[in-house]
């Protein structure tokens, strides 16, 4: 059989392998298993499944290091395992509804993910529901650490873990924000890795100096961003363009989601391009100045959209309208607002509805009605008189 007819084999398929003069028995389960993994785009899956023996064996080891909290809300607590890319979320109680979480969290990321927005949702993975026993037997260190705060057995979401800040940014909030009798001990306190930074183009109330402080979180508000210089009209660009998907694609509320930053999931190698190395001297050294190997990988900033427990579906009609006027007027100052006098905050109003308007992800057949949603929204939204059709 030469390399061509050979190529031709499908693991899954037992008339190619006839066809290619190679019988089924021939073509064993560790055929078939290699013929899956070395395929291009293949898929390696776990080599235990849940009938296997040794798969409590190979949970109980990947069990052994423990959980910690890195986040909680209304909803419930949120855990993790350092060096590890997944996020759990408990449910704090029996009415707290996981379930249309991962409804929501999962159609928002596909709908923001198909349109290309710079704006990132983390993955949504998969759900365990509180009947699940074995499962949380399985993962006793996970028990251990969220039964101060959740009734264990309870429902879980795992999604992807968004890094954190890292430790050059979480130590410069410190400096910048943080009272200078309490500095020390923000900078020691290890809950002030789990940094991340809710973006608050809504509001110019920010300050510093407070009796408390927490990295969690961090509240960064708009005349802080403009004290720093920060590109806060980009950053309503694409809250605008999230935003857009969010209503008129996903035709949901997005009711108390959160926008923050946070690091990228993928390091970034600081390489030279192939001009800037013509520039050099032959032999220049080109790593980190820290001598440290890691230094020369790097996490960029990123703006992320989470917590979609209270996202709601909507109707591309007043009623739906009404539904999304209210969601985005109870939620925390992450919007821009209209008719303000800072001519800053108009700017990022300016840009952040207006990007939403301009990137209505509709169906052509839904257009006009869409059009019409829109008056009457910016109508509601501004406390003007309602708008009818």
């Amino acid at each position: 059989m030469d390399f061509h007819s050979a190529s031709l084999v499908h693991a899954n398929d037992p008339n190619a392998a006839e066809e290619s003069g190679t019988s089924n028995r021939e073509f064993s389960d560790i055929d078939r298993g290699l013929h899956r993994c070395l395929s291009l785009h293949g898929i390696a899956e776990s080599l235990y499944t849940a009938r296997d023996d040794d798969c409590e064996e190979a949970a109980q080891a990947e069990n052994l290091r423990p959980f910690r909290k890195i986040g909680a809300g209304a909803c419930g607590a949120v855990f993790a395992q350092e060096g590890k890319p997944l996020a759990m979320k408990l449910a704090k109680s029996t009415d707290s509804n996981l379930w249309n979480d991962y409804l929501m969290h999962t159609l928002i990321f596909e709908k923001i993910n198909r349109h290309e927005i710079e704006v990132k949702v983390p993955e949504c993975y998969f759900f365990v529901p509180k009947e699940r026993t074995e499962y949380f037997q399985q993962h006793r260190t996970l028990s251990e650490a969220a039964q101060a705060v959740c009734h264990v057995p309870t429902d879980i979401l795992t999604t992807e873990k968004i890094i954190p800040l890292p430790e050059v940014t979480r130590t410069l909030l410190i400096k910048k924000y943080c009272a200078g009798r309490i500095k020390q001990s923000a900078l020691a306190d290890p809950a002030n890795k789990d940094c991340l930074v809710r973006v608050y183009l809504g509001s110019l109330q920010g300050k510093s100096g407070g009796m408390f402080f927490s990295l969690r979180n961090f509240k960064l508000h708009l005349n802080q961003m403009v004290e720093l210089q920060l590109d806060v009209e980009e950053m309503a660009s694409q809250m605008g363009k999230s935003l857009a998907v969010m209503h008129w694609d996903a035709r949901t509320d997005a009711r108390d989601v959160e926008f923050a930053l946070g690091s990228s999931t993928k390091k970034v190698p600081l390489s030279k391009d192939y001009s800037e190395l013509l520039g050099m001297e032959p032999r220049t050294f080109t790593g980190p100045e820290s001598g440290r190997d890691e230094d020369f990988f790097h996490r960029k900033t990123e703006l992320w959209v989470l917590d979609f427990n209270q996202v709601r579906t909507i109707t591309l009609d007043e009623a739906g309208v009404a539904q999304v006027v209210e969601a985005m007027t109870i939620n925390d100052p992450y919007f821009p607002k209209p008719l303000q006098d800072n001519p800053v905050a108009r700017r990022v109003w300016n840009r952040c509805q207006g990007t939403q308007r301009l990137n209505n992800i509709t169906s052509e057949g839904s257009l006009r009605g869409v059009t019409a949603i829109e008056v009457v929204a910016h109508s509601l939204f501004l406390g003007k008189e309602q708008v009818s059709d």
